[in-house]
Order: C-alpha cells, then structure tokens, then sequence
C-alpha cells in the first residue's frame, strides 16, 4: 500500500533541504511517536550519507520496543528536490520513503512523504499508522523550520 501525505511549510528550499539532510532532524521530528537509537557498535553521522545503511532499535513512545529497523538512503537530488530511503524492520518488510519538495515561492515549500508499506497481514495497520506519524512529523518540520 502507499501513503502520500502533503503540507505547505513557510521556509524556502535552502533551508529545508539542510535540515533534511540532518539525522538530528529525523530523531526531532519522530519524536516523541516514534524512538530511533542506532544499534550496539552503530554510530548515527551528522548527515545522512548516500548508499550506507543505518542499523536502528525503534521503539513506540519510548516504551514499547518495536525491534530493530534499518534505513538505506538510495538517493539525494537536490536538483530534483527528491530523498529516497529504502527501509525494513522487524514490523515492515518495505517501508521505502521518498521525499519531495516542490518550492511555491520563494518563502514557501509543498512539502511531500510518499511511503510504499508491505507488512503482510499487518499492511493496513501499518499503513493507518504512518498517515498518523506523516502528519505528525509535518507538524513538528513545521516547529523545527521556525526556529
């Protein structure tokens, strides 16, 4: 199944593309939903790091430990305004995300998730989930890009 969520952010695309770049980011944005600590003998980067795959324990609010989780950053076009990750865990066979960036002026950008969801029988479930968590994490982009 696939989740398309979109929202304006009022920043301009330097900016935002910046910060997307940040691990610090995601860890802000996720939070407190979603909990992402990088495995034992796995150090987080500054930045994401194109083709590398990133080993994660994810938990649910920071109690309920929802196993281990790994991304791979496939693709980062700042030219097309595009990040691709291909993503796995103990939940999710394919949670692969793209996120595209359309600028609609100069002090405003249509910020879009695309996530493709396979989880088996738990794909619905799952894909509930991540309109609940996209939307959460648009609203805290839109916290973080104030400051």
């Amino acid at each position: 199944m696939k989740a398309k969520i979109s929202t304006i952010i009022h920043t301009n695309e330097d900016e935002i593309w910046d910060e997307l770049l940040k691990v610090s980011s995601l860890i802000y944005v996720a939070s407190p939903i979603l909990r992402f600590r990088p495995q034992l003998n796995h150090t987080l980067p500054e930045k994401w790091e194109l083709g590398k795959e990133y080993k994660l324990k994810l938990s649910f609010f920071n109690v309920i430990p929802l196993g281990d989780h790994i991304i791979k950053v496939v693709e980062i076009n700042k030219q097309e305004k595009v990040i691709i990750s291909n993503e796995y865990g103990n939940l999710t066979k394919v949670w692969n995300h793209t996120i595209k960036l359309m600028p609609i002026d100069n002090n405003r950008i249509r910020y879009t998730d695309e996530i493709d969801i396979q989880s088996g029988l738990l794909t619905l479930f799952v894909w509930l989930f991540a309109h609940f968590f996209y939307r959460h994490r648009q609203i805290k982009w839109k916290k973080l890009l104030k400051r």
